[in-house]
């Protein structure tokens, strides 16, 4: 009896283990990559965000972002750039809710988001291919900003 418990025991760490290590969190995946020789860091957020919110405020209207951190891969080497695109592949925080996928021949792009009180206020991008990036966006965002935001740059094309 013991034995059998153990061996359900065990197969249950054993199936936990896989299953965590297949899922990939948001922030696992930046401070894996981002400590990677050749890769670019940005960082703004505080006292630059308010800066610039004056100059931006006619581009911005429904758009409070608090902070923007971006990794940016591609000048980094292949791979790194592979190893990336794998880790991406795996991303599934249950902290964020996807918005879109895409994928082209050479390329996978994923939309994640966290919301609080109809608002987003996380916006995560994901760029798999060639040129590899993150770009995590904190704020308070409104989806109906957004969509305004997509429709005056679809006019404009």
């Amino acid at each position: 009896m013991k034995r059998g418990l153990s061996l359900i025991l065990l197969c249950g760490l054993l199936s936990l283990t896989v299953y965590c290590q297949a899922q990939v969190s948001l922030e696992h995946l930046y401070n894996r990559f981002a400590q990677e020789k050749n890769v670019e860091k940005v960082k703004v957020g505080g006292l630059l965000m308010f800066l610039t919110k004056p100059l931006v405020a006619r581009y911005t209207d429904g758009l409070n972002i608090s902070s923007v951190h971006v990794l940016a891969l591609d000048e980094c080497s292949h791979d790194v750039k592979l190893r990336f695109n794998a880790l991406a592949e795996k991303l599934n925080d249950d902290k964020y809710e996807v918005l879109l996928k895409a994928n082209e021949k050479d390329e996978k792009t994923r939309i994640l988001a966290r919301f609080h009180n109809d608002a987003i206020c996380e916006l995560v991008i994901v760029s798999m291919g060639e040129d590899p990036a993150l770009v995590h966006i904190k704020g308070k965002i409104k989806p109906e900003a957004v969509q305004k935001l997509v429709n005056s740059n679809s006019n404009e094309q």
